[in-house]
């Protein structure tokens, strides 16, 4: 059914091309009649050429061949002596110039007619296609303002979140420290009345303790002394993460020498230190850098055994970075466990042996982190430790 719907339309198409063809030549043959008594014999196919170009127009190419030879039958007929008659035996030079000439010209206007058509067939097919990218493109465009405005909404809501977040870290921060200030403040203070009691029970009262208890006494005060140090070294340790550090330029040089001072006189310790000179100056803040030297320096001279201490400390540039360096004789320590020492409460010797609270290289370790910087340890079991800190060199800075 549907291919004989096909044929049928077809055939109504190509009936009413070639109609169009039928009656343009018998219009123009009507014409060319009712202007005989003027025309005579002259301008026999002159008037065909209005058929043929309304053919190959309206019609097509094929329908103007058809009248192109409908054409000359007519004009043969009607308007070419012999009239009404096919005399195709006594053609002259003229008449074969004729026909060759309404030939090439009915062939000439079919063959332009046809090109004319095809370019408008080829600029309605563009014009199409630009209409259907135009389309497209607006659909493009309109997914992607769609996009955009889901982006924007998106990250307008994700910094209301950010925002909201921000606000309850703040007041998280600030829970922290108050909490930090009563650990500080009410926390403390019993630890000292326990110091201050024990103390005082070992001086005026030994005389009723025996010697265990006077051991008792004495336990109990170095317990308290060691967790006020320990508070004190968690409330340093916990200033670092949310405190502001600016950074400048530091004579580490300085900073060095008077951590130097501070250990030999404040620690009452015999020790052989020597500084290579000179240090560079790096970016970093000054609070924190005499943090990391007491510390280094400290542990430099506790964790020695039963040598001499000897430090050597130096500094030494790599790229745009000034790493110091402090070596030590002590006892050293093994490989696997150099990558924890930098850990919270990461103790390697009992607290019995050598007191201490665990916290001072996770705090370097922080201070360091703080300034854009790196520190490292290289160690051997009784040969030493080497511990080295890289921070920004001060070349430009202010």
């Amino acid at each position: 059914m549907e291919r004989a719907g096909t044929i049928g339309r077809w055939r109504k198409t190509a009936l009413a091309r070639y109609g169009v063809t039928i009656a343009s030549v018998v219009i123009c043959t009507g014409i060319r009649m009712a202007a005989d008594p003027i025309l005579g014999n002259q301008h026999g196919y002159t008037f065909y050429f209005a058929a043929i170009a309304i053919s190959a127009w309206f019609a097509g190419f094929w329908p103007a061949i058809v009248a192109t030879v409908l054409s000359y039958l007519a004009a043969d007929w009607f308007f070419v002596p012999p009239r009404y008659a096919f005399d195709f035996h006594n053609f002259t030079a003229d008449d074969f110039l004729s026909l060759g000439g309404f030939l090439f010209s009915a062939l000439a206007i079919a063959f332009s007619i046809r090109a004319v058509e095809a370019e408008r067939r080829r600029t309605e097919a563009r014009r199409e296609a630009l209409a259907r990218e135009i389309i497209e493109r607006q659909r493009v465009q309109q997914q992607l303002e769609e996009m955009q405005q889901a982006l924007r909404d998106h990250a307008a809501n994700l910094e209301q979140r950010v925002e909201e977040r921000t606000a309850n870290l703040r007041q998280t921060i600030q829970s922290l420290e108050a909490v930090c200030y009563h650990i500080a403040h009410d926390l403390r203070a019993p630890l000292r009345a326990m110091q201050g009691f024990t103390t005082i029970l070992v001086n005026d009262y030994a005389a009723n303790l025996d010697a265990r208890g006077e051991d008792y006494a004495r336990r109990v005060g170095e317990a308290a002394d060691r967790m006020d140090k320990l508070i004190h070294s968690l409330l340093d340790y916990g200033r670092l993460g949310h405190q502001e550090f600016p950074l400048h330029r530091v004579n580490l040089e300085a900073h060095v020498d008077t951590a130097v001072s501070d250990l030999v006189q404040k620690g009452k310790v015999n020790a052989d230190i020597q500084l290579a000179r000179p240090i560079p100056d790096v970016v970093a803040n000054a609070f924190l850098i005499d943090q990391v030297l007491k510390q280094l320096l400290a542990n430099a001279v506790t964790f020695t055994g039963n040598v001499k201490p000897r430090v050597e400390i130096w500094g030494e540039r790599h790229d745009s970075m000034i790493r110091l360096s402090v070596q030590d004789n002590g006892i050293g320590i093994a490989p696997e466990y150099q990558a924890k020492i930098f850990q919270l409460f990461e103790r390697l010797q009992p607290n019995e042996i050598v007191p201490g609270t665990g916290i001072g290289l996770a705090l370097v370790f922080k201070a360091v982190q703080r300034m854009k910087g790196s520190v490292g340890v290289q160690s051997k079991p009784g040969k030493g430790s080497r511990f080295w800190v890289d921070l920004p060199v001060a070349e430009n800075a202010t």
